[in-house]
Order: C-alpha cells, then structure tokens, then sequence
C-alpha cells in the first residue's frame, strides 16, 4: 500500500475534478477522481499534507463514505453526498 500525499484539491459542485499528488520520493501528478476511489479502494493511504520540506503537516486521510449507492471521499465520516478533503493549516 502506498501513502500518497495530496498536494491540491480541485473542487467542483462537491465533487473533486482533479487532485495533485505525490508518491514519497517522485515528481507530483494530477490524478481525477476516478483514480482516487480506485486507489483508496485499493487501500492506499491519501493523506492531504501542507507545508514543504521538513516542515510538512499532515491531515487526515480521505475515507470512502457510502451515501446511498454513490461512493464519496472525504476527511472526515460524515454520511454526506459530496466530497471533502481538508487541508492541515487550513
């Protein structure tokens, strides 16, 4: 499993469009949203982090939260119909 920190979240109508990510010791890339359910179903830790270098806060990590039949990450465990990704610092 690979803890993935997440670098910028882009947000539309609740949804994330797009996030740029970074595995441990390689170049960020932008994923979408598709790729983030597939990976957290996966069981790879997206971990929203702030900060640069040694000086790096992390929050906590997207969770899949069911509402209804549609599948919704987000940073904490509320049942609600969007996405969420807060951001330490923020």
């Amino acid at each position: 499993m690979a803890d993935i920190e997440i670098l910028h979240a882009d947000m539309n109508g609740g949804r994330i469009q797009q996030l740029e990510v970074r595995i441990k010791n390689t170049r960020a890339r932008h994923i979408d949203r598709a790729t983030a359910v597939t990976w957290a179903r996966e069981g790879h830790s997206l971990i929203p982090v702030h900060g640069h270098g040694h000086d790096v806060a992390r929050g906590h990590a997207l969770s899949l939260v069911e509402v209804g039949e549609d599948v919704f990450l987000r940073t904490d465990t509320r049942a609600e119909a969007s996405d969420s990704v807060h951001f330490p610092g923020h």
